[in-house]
């Protein structure tokens, strides 16, 4: 599915419309009625073709439902694809407040930074422009773990790999020459899985995003999915935080009784903190309890209550 698909329907007087959505693995909703204001979703599915099965399902359940499909509306600004990034920013910026100044950064081609003083947390944005600025890379330093000296160093690394994100792949792990604030790894987000800029459509396909992290945050092998549940998902990596300590892939299934986490016949993505308390209650549970973790290597090692180690043990295991 290419582009926006519009349905409305006519009932007791208000015309309701459903809009759907494609782009590799996500799908995304807009409804509402015509004339008042809308809402919208976003789903993430395993691959495209489940993607592309998800948005069938939910069109043929519209159509069952009586909904006829009519031309999309025209979105100018989706269809604007060649603006410059900053003038796009700079202009759906100012109209809700004063002009976002990204000053440009001595020393190197085409990297702009702006510094939010005003955001709770200040946080230092950086811009490496790509295409005579029509389409750029981005990351973003919360304010008190930002180091000038440290964040030059990662912009030298990034820009000479401006191009990386936009090859057609969802994600690259690279390893760094040299440690920056003790991250070994960056990791290069094409659009549709960093979504730097999804308030501004006519540049959220053309900004791809970059962070610096540790190799046990990301799995080697972890496909788009995976990825994205990392960064976008419950208990997120908090990686414009250049101050934070690890936070190692934590992929779990298990079969435990009693347990407040219920099953998982499949891994899953959860938190260092949900792996700790499943492990202090494993020693204690039914005989036939087991739980399985996924190392970011690929690895797994099954624990059971005969054989539960120390939540210490089992938190070397997911660090490497």
């Amino acid at each position: 599915m290419t582009g926006w698909r519009r349905f409305e329907l006519l009932a007791e007087g208000k015309r309701a419309y459903r809009e759907i959505k494609q782009e590799g693995i996500r799908c995304f909703i807009r409804w509402g009625s015509v004339g008042g204001s809308g809402k919208a979703s976003a789903s993430t599915l395993n691959d495209e073709e489940h993607a592309r099965r998800h948005a069938a399902r939910k069109i043929n359940e519209l159509l069952r439902k009586g909904f006829i499909e009519v031309e999309p509306l025209r979105d100018d600004a989706e269809l604007d694809q060649t603006s410059p990034v900053l003038d796009v920013i700079r202009a759906g910026s100012g109209a809700a407040g004063p002009v976002p100044e990204y000053l440009p950064v001595d020393g190197l081609d085409e990297v702009y930074c702006r510094t939010h003083s005003g955001h709770v947390m200040g946080f230092h944005e950086y811009v490496i422009l790509r295409e005579q600025g029509r389409s750029a890379v981005r990351f973003v330093v919360r304010g008190k773990s930002h180091e000038a000296g440290e964040a030059s160093a990662f912009l030298d690394f990034v820009c000479a790999r401006r191009d990386l994100a936009f090859d057609g792949r969802s994600h690259h792990k690279v390893p760094m020459p040299r440690p920056v604030r003790g991250f070994t790894h960056a990791l290069f987000c094409a659009p549709s899985l960093g979504q730097a800029y999804r308030a501004y459509p006519a540049v959220a396909s053309r900004v791809a995003t970059v962070f610096p992290m540790f190799d046990c945050e990301i799995g080697d092998a972890d496909p788009e999915v995976l990825v994205d549940a990392r960064i976008h998902g419950h208990g997120a990596l908090s990686y414009s935080d250049w101050s934070r300590d690890p936070q190692p892939v934590v992929d779990l299934r298990f079969d435990m009784e009693p347990s407040d986490y219920g099953r998982a016949k499949t891994f899953k993505v959860y938190r260092p903190t949900d792996f700790e308390r499943l492990m202090a209650v494993l020693p204690d549970a039914t005989p036939q309890s087991w739980l399985e973790a996924r190392s970011f290597r690929g690895e797994i090692r099954r624990f059971t209550p005969d054989s539960a180690p120390s939540v210490a043990e089992g938190t070397s295991f997911l660090l490497g």
